[in-house]
């Protein structure tokens, strides 16, 4: 059964323990469950992000405008990365019945186990490199020979980016749960070129193939 936004606590403070549970128990159970790395790291990051702006509004002598935003986007950011990724843990058999009770999620549906179909194919990725170290990565489909945007909720989850930076030998990857991804570098980085490809995932974050790769410059 898909986990949908309006399942999540509404309350600020009720949503951060949520997540944190949730974060608590595929941490404390990530081998067992077969958990990926670099969704982890994902969740992790996006969790502690959006803590810290919850803390920081939480106390009436700090909250202006703009941490009001900062935290309206980290919770975003967090929520839709959870859309998709508790989809995962509820279709993962290494996960008992009672943890997902424990984590506060739905008991599962019937079917919760059912296969879903990875992608096949694979995406098309572009970039469009700023310049404040920043690039921002697209997936999208080819239709009559032109790329072209495309997700939907019951094909594909999203996409996973994967980056290797030069001179370096290991892969980076980060996890997408819309059509594009902004990557940031450190000024250290600048003017080093970065190797990028992408492979859509299915609402259980299993990927499909790797698109072509492309080489991007760090500005």
């Amino acid at each position: 059964m898909a986990h949908n936004s309006s399942y999540m606590p509404t309350k600020d403070g009720e949503f951060i323990a949520w997540a944190e549970t949730i974060l608590r128990y595929c941490t404390e159970n990530a081998s067992q469950w077969n958990i990926d790395s670099s969704q982890l790291m994902q969740f992790t990051n996006l969790t502690n992000v959006a803590a810290a702006a919850y803390q920081v509004n939480s106390h009436l002598d700090e909250r202006i405008r703009t941490t009001v935003a900062i935290k309206d986007e980290a919770f975003l950011n967090l929520k839709r990365f959870l859309q998709q990724f508790v989809n995962m843990l509820e279709g993962n058999p290494n996960i008992s019945d009672l943890a997902i009770i424990e984590m506060e999620l739905r008991p599962r549906h019937p079917s919760a186990h059912q296969p879903i179909p990875v992608p096949t194919e694979a995406p098309v990725i572009t970039a469009v490199v700023r310049q404040h170290h920043d690039i921002t990565v697209y997936a999208s489909t080819l239709q009559q020979g032109h790329p072209t945007e495309f997700l939907t909720s019951g094909k594909y989850g999203g996409f996973l980016l994967q980056y290797q930076i030069e001179n370096t030998v290991q892969w980076q990857s980060v996890l997408s749960t819309r059509l594009h991804y902004t990557l940031i570098f450190s000024e250290a980085e600048e003017a080093k070129h970065i190797l990028l490809q992408g492979a859509w995932v299915n609402p259980r974050m299993q990927n499909g193939p790797w698109s072509e790769q492309i080489r991007e410059l760090i500005n």
